[in-house]
């Protein structure tokens, strides 16, 4: 499968959460626009356009339901994550994750159970990294 071409606004995230939430993880344009309205005033062409532009972009696909379009997405939750995740510390923190990590510490924003939290994450992706390797 291809890859999803760009980044995301923060809008079009907020479409791909609420795809992820829906019912079969499928939604309608109609469905994405009663979602966004919950948390905030949109315009129906607004999420129409966004919609469209991820389809082109790769981020969604759709199939025809019954009496409208239904657009999934093409990746799952925690792949998204991480692509944004690494495109935030590339542009950022010139690649560097513990930069960013540092940068958290520094700024006290990290508290002690979000940092056992990491820890945890560090030790099992060693743990992983070492699993693979033998």
């Amino acid at each position: 499968m291809k890859q999803p071409k760009g980044n995301l606004t923060s809008t079009q995230l907020e479409i791909l959460e609420a795809i992820w939430e829906a019912p079969e993880g499928e939604a309608s344009v109609a469905d994405l626009w009663k979602a966004l309205c919950a948390k905030r005033k949109v315009a129906r062409t607004t999420v129409l356009t966004h919609v469209d532009r991820l389809d082109k972009r790769g981020w969604l696909k759709r199939r025809k339901g019954d009496g409208a379009l239904l657009y999934s997405a093409t990746l799952d939750r925690a792949t998204v994550f991480e692509r944004m995740a690494g495109q935030f510390i590339d542009e950022f923190f010139e690649g560097s994750a513990s930069t960013l990590v540092a940068s958290l510490l520094g700024s006290k924003k990290i508290d002690p159970d979000e940092m056992a939290r990491l820890t945890r994450a560090i030790e099992d992706a060693e743990e992983q990294k070492e699993a693979e390797e033998s």
